[in-house]
């Protein structure tokens, strides 16, 4: 009895869902939907026991109805199809295949085929979610293994949908899926990887982040062909804008390095993977680079205990010199990638040069970790690497140029100077560009003073080479400039540095003469400093003789533009009091330059420069020597030929600053006697006076000032070796006199200061009776410009007239009361005439 009612109870139970389901079959899709809600209430109500049998016998009656809703119409009812399903096969069935028999076809029919069957993007992803169900509750276990196949193919076509959820879940579950099989997935892993890579490119990161765990986990089951397929677009990933990207790609790889079964075989394809993440420019992504390196190096550590044996008993201290800033890696960290490098340093060097510039910027990261791991392994390697350094160095990224510049001051620090000097000295040579200059210096900078302080004579000369030198280009000047700086700064003082000295301050000449100026005495000083000298100035004073005749090659071909030319006005510009100690060099590199036949805007600028210098001639001529020497041929010989008068606006600009230097040459200078003998000088003025004579003519008004100025001077030095006589007076004046109608304002007061300077000691023989006339042009033309309207032109006049009244008193009285009446300025004819009779009766 009690066998035939428990029949008769598990009959009802399926009978009562028969009759549910019945509801399935209705045209009313409200109904279908309630048939739905109304089985998993009674599947789920507490005043019905069911047993695994009882469910199981009633989802073989049903589930023909229940499953077949996942294909109807109404999207509200395929919807309560699948949570009914997920209800009964989740929470209610147990374990067991034969259910999954049933189902996975129908999911395979409805998301698993390339055409799209299922239209509604909500429902393929409440599929995809029972799929993932299904896999999560029967993981690791032999009821799913049938079903790996069709899961693959499911997958392969979620992974490829166009919504961003169903993407991000099919990773999730394809992962899933791997260690739900671990044993089985490598039949299928492949067949998975091309959609998942679709993946690598969509524009939510959480996709990306998702199908790189994928395939992290894809390729741990798969073949090498498959870790080929992925090494590219896995890389990609390293340029990705979003930091979590980046950093699952460092994940995944660190699993790869740690786990996959082959990695021995893979480990240079895999290693740039995570070491590039070691500079990566976000903190939590370098230090959990640094985390995972350090997991992976330890391992390999491990598993080669007895390969290392000897490195971890005896090589246990830091090595001398090892950056403070930087912590070392771990041994096997540094002898994985040792070992490794000769595999990636070529991949490096090629993709340093690529096109796209987020990859040059990556692999300049990968080449300071690379650098910083292999230390002195890279030594084998400098010949493909830093080729492509140079041109890398020379990137319009800034950061690429910065990678560059560290990567070289660590194979400075780790590669004997022997070894990198051999490759990189001669490509400088060759031909440098600002690339070649940029690692130099970075080498020169990272290798420890101890070893390279016997070999800066060496890189000195090269620098200073003209060719390498000579350069104009900023870019290359500036770096030309590190290079010096980094070579001084090895210098040590227990050495002879004449020859150093010499190279680089030479270099630095140059590049102040062809280059911008600014802060390079600064770093002649600091020059100084290292070479244990007292300031900038001492070298100016040991090396300004050596740079000159180096330069002394036929200046009169110099142009304007000319290297040798720029660095010769740089020189005697800058030089200061080491000037005066080397007139001799500078007359002839003078007296060649400024030839007749030079190039005209050559000696013009030579000329301006020459004058800025002789505007502080106490300092220039401080330890000077044979200084009167140097003045005399400086006018005689240069001076004297250039104030002849050529056609042209260049020939009238030559005119004017040759005799803007003949002024500053003429003036007093103490200490010195300028010219030798009365002979000498009488020579020289029969030379000046018709020049300046001329001048005074000019069409520049400047060159007529400086001309007036010039014969005063010309005329107090006369006095002073007592060959001023009454026939150069004679010819002077009334040239002089003939400039107070210039129709420059400055040169008529210019003439107005000279004349009292030209007539004052006048020769005794002027002031007699027999020079009338003279008086009497002076007078009259001065007492015509008496009445200017402008009261700085009367008062002038009147100094001058005061003069005059020691030459001939009575003239100018005379004058002056014939004259009186008609002039305005009557002020100023009372104070001459109380002036005069003052003097006369002195």
């Amino acid at each position: 009895m009690s066998l035939e009612c428990g029949d008769s109870q598990e009959n009802e139970k399926i009978v009562t869902a028969k009759r549910i389901c019945n509801s399935l079959q209705s045209e009313d899709r409200k109904v279908r939907k309630n048939a739905y809600i109304e089985m998993e209430k009674y599947l789920s109500s507490g005043n019905v026991d069911f047993s695994q049998q009882d469910l199981k016998n009633i989802f073989i009656e049903t589930y023909m109805y229940t499953l077949n809703g996942l294909r109807d119409k109404t999207e509200a009812v395929r919807e309560q199809a699948i949570n009914f399903i997920n209800f009964l096969i989740i929470n209610k069935l147990p374990l067991n295949d034969y259910y999954l028999t049933y189902i996975f076809p129908v999911i395979v029919e409805r998301i698993g085929s390339v055409e799209i069957i299922e239209e509604s993007e909500e429902i393929r992803l409440q599929l995809l979610q029972l799929l993932d169900a299904i896999i999560g509750k029967y993981s690791k276990t032999e009821q799913l293994k049938p079903f790996l196949g069709d899961s693959v193919i499911i997958l392969s076509e979620t992974v490829k949908d166009k919504y961003p959820a169903i993407k991000e879940l099919s990773n999730q579950t394809i992962v899933k899926l791997a260690d739900a099989l671990p044993k089985d997935f490598h039949m299928q892993a492949e067949t998975l990887i091309k959609p998942v890579l679709t993946c690598f490119t969509h524009q939510r990161y959480k996709v990306r982040v998702e199908a790189i765990k994928s395939i992290g986990k894809i390729i741990l089951h798969a073949t090498y062909k498959g870790l080929q397929d992925v090494l590219g677009p896995m890389a990609e990933r390293l340029f990705d804008q979003i930091p979590l990207v980046r950093r699952t790609v460092a994940q995944v790889a660190a699993e790869w390095l740690l786990t996959h079964r082959d990695r021995y075989s893979y480990f240079a394809k895999v290693l740039p993977l995570l070491l590039t993440g070691l500079n990566d420019e976000v903190e939590e992504t370098r230090v959990e680079a640094h985390l995972l390196w350090d997991k992976v190096g330890l391992q390999f550590q491990q598993e080669n205990t007895k390969d290392l044996k000897d490195q971890l008993d005896y090589l246990t201290t830091m090595p001398k010199y090892y950056p403070e800033e930087h912590k070392r890696p771990n041994l096997g960290c540094r002898t994985l990638v040792q070992r490794n490098v000769g595999n990636i340093a070529p991949a490096l060097a090629k993709e340093l040069l690529s096109w796209q510039g987020d990859v040059r910027f990556r692999c300049s990261q990968l080449l300071c970790s690379i650098a910083l791991l292999a230390e002195e392994g890279l030594t084998m390697h400098l010949q493909e690497l830093l080729p492509a350094m140079y041109s890398a160095a020379r990137d319009e990224d800034a950061r690429v140029v910065e990678n560059i510049r560290l990567a070289s001051e660590l194979i400075g620090l780790f590669v004997p100077y022997d070894t990198w000097s051999q490759i990189v000295l001669p490509a400088v040579e060759d031909g440098a560009h600002y690339g070649h200059l940029l690692v130099l210096a970075g080498l020169i900078k990272g290798t420890p003073k101890e070893y390279i302080k016997n070999y800066v004579d060496d890189v000195s000369k090269l620098l200073a080479e003209d060719y390498i030198c000579f350069g104009r280009k900023k870019l290359y000047q500036v770096e030309l400039m590190n290079c010096v700086q980094q070579v001084y700064r090895k210098y040590d003082s227990g050495l002879s540095w004449e020859l150093t000295g010499f190279n680089l301050f030479k270099v630095i000449v140059v590049l102040m003469a062809l280059g911008d100026a600014d802060n390079h005495g600064a770093i002649i000083d600091d020059l100084a400093k290292h070479l244990g000298e007292e300031s900038g100035q001492n070298l100016w004073d040991m090396f300004t003789q050596d740079v000159l005749k180096h330069i002394n090659v036929e200046p009169k071909l110099w142009t304007k533009t000319s290297d040798h030319c720029c660095v010769f006005l740089t020189v005697i510009s800058e030089c200061n009091e080491a000037f005066g100690v080397n007139l001799e060099i500078i007359a002839d590199v003078l007296e060649k330059a400024l030839d007749d036949e030079a190039d005209g805007e050559q000696k013009l600028n030579t000329l301006y420069v020459l004058s800025e210098v002789f505007g502080d001639k106490k300092l220039i001529f401080k330890n000077a020597e044979n200084l009167t020497q140097f003045l005399e041929k400086l006018i005689t010989d240069i001076f004297v030929p250039n104030l002849v008068w050529h056609a042209g606006a260049t020939a009238e600009a030559v005119r004017t600053m040759s005799a803007q230097c003949l002024k500053y040459a003429l003036q007093p200078t103490e200490g010195v006697d300028l010219f030798s003998s009365s002979d000498v000088l009488k020579g020289v003025f029969e030379k000046l006076q018709p020049l300046l004579l001329s001048l005074v003519e000019d069409a520049s008004y400047r060159s007529r000032l400086l001309g007036v100025e010039c014969l005063v001077l010309l005329k107090e030095n006369a006095c002073r070796k007592d060959v001023w006589s009454v026939e150069d007076l004679g010819k002077i004046y009334p040239e002089v006199l003939k400039r107070l109608d210039d129709p420059t304002d400055k040169v008529r007061v210019c003439a107005l200061h000279s004349l009292p300077t030209l007539l004052r000691d006048a020769p005794n023989n002027f002031k007699e009776n027999y020079y009338k006339a003279h008086h009497e042009l002076i007078i009259d033309t001065l007492l015509t410009h008496f009445d200017d309207d402008d009261e700085n032109i009367q008062n002038l006049v009147y100094d001058v007239l005061k003069v005059m009244a020691e030459i001939s008193k009575r003239e100018l009285v005379k004058k002056l009361e014939r004259h009186r009446k008609v002039l305005r300025n009557q002020r100023g004819c009372d104070r001459l005439m109380e002036y005069t009779q003052n003097f006369i009766c002195l």
